[in-house]
């Protein structure tokens, strides 16, 4: 694929910036370029492992680098807000790893600074690229099920009980609906839209972070969604959506599905196996690259205003169950 060859910074050298740099690896078109970390030893062996050009020991020296094109932010949950802020002040374009940030608030002030600085911002929601979910949407866009009734999801891991682990902690953003309940919610919202009504419930850790969380959301339509996600138990991580006509089943580990089906009321059904390379993650980095190229702020496929929505909707949630976020109130 012939273009511009983009330099992708990484701010912050953690374990998903690590397969995030994988993906790059399979983009003839990106480049991992750069990155910076508060730990120069953890900065200088992710630039050994990827072969990163520079290594940059704060993030405002990433930030101001004239030769990087974009930034993946791929901090804690709690710092996202003001590294992609550093970001795009700078004028540099954004990938900010999910959840966007802590509340709806925060992220209307991320939103607003990629106006103001007419700076491209998408929040890193690789399951909407996914094949194997575009297709699904698709289907319902098609109307192969007819109109929605119930779209279920699940997304639950069982994690060792570290107190000051990212996970459990909540100066760290922890908790299972930030974590991985972000999914199902998210997929609830593409096939739905903004729900009217929420019911929520959730099991706290000792720290306060919520273990496993569940919501039952209604629509205007009068379709239903129940979505549940978890930090201390194993789901089997599989997506249904129920039409009038038929079902999509998005299959385990259905946030990266490689298969879905369908199957009409009248018996007939087809599975569809879409398989890809690496881990997934170079779809979305590859709409970074479309929109670059295309000189937009926002992808139509990730919108500003699906991320502050998600934002409104984990807010509530977040509420009903008591998770407070004691340095971001």
């Amino acid at each position: 694929m012939s273009g511009k060859k983009y330099k992708f910074g990484i701010l912050g050298p953690g374990k998903i910036a690590n397969r995030f740099a994988e993906a790059l690896q399979t983009l003839p078109r990106a480049i991992v370029y750069a990155v910076a970390s508060r730990d120069g030893d953890r900065a200088r062996a992710f630039a050994e492992k990827f072969g990163v050009t520079k290594v940059h020991n704060t993030y405002q020296a990433l930030a101001a680098d004239p030769d990087v094109d974009v930034i993946y932010v791929a901090t804690p949950h709690t710092f996202h807000h003001e590294h992609a802020l550093l970001c795009l002040r700078n004028k540099k374009p954004v990938l900010c790893e999910k959840p966007l940030t802590l509340n709806k608030k925060l992220a209307t002030e991320m939103v607003e600074a990629a106006k103001t600085n007419n700076t491209f911002l998408m929040e890193a929601m690789w399951t909407r690229f996914i094949p194997a979910v575009v297709e699904a949407k698709r289907w319902v866009d098609q109307n192969e099920i007819g109109p929605v009734q119930f779209v279920q999801g699940d997304f639950g891991f069982a994690a060792p009980y570290h107190p000051e682990g990212r996970v459990f902690n909540l100066q760290l953003g922890g908790g299972a609906q930030l974590d991985v309940g972000v999914y199902p919610m998210f997929l609830t919202l593409l096939i739905l839209g903004k729900p009217t009504q929420i019911k929520a419930f959730a099991n706290k850790a000792p720290t306060g972070a919520d273990a496993t969380t569940a919501a039952l959301l209604q629509f205007p339509s009068g379709a239903l969604a129940h979505i549940m996600s978890s930090v201390v138990s194993d789901s089997p991580k599989e997506a249904v959506i129920l039409g009038t006509e038929g079902s999509i089943t998005l299959h385990t580990p259905w946030h990266k599905a490689q298969a879905l089906t369908l199957k009409k009321n009248d018996g007939t059904t087809t599975r569809k196996e879409v398989p890809y390379e690496s881990n997934g993650l170079q779809f979305q980095a590859e709409e970074v690259i479309r929109c670059l190229d295309a000189g937009l702020t926002e992808s139509p496929y990730m919108p500003w205003n699906m991320s502050l929505l998600m934002a409104e909707v984990s807010d509530e949630i977040q509420r009903q169950c008591g998770i407070v976020y004691p340095a971001f109130t």
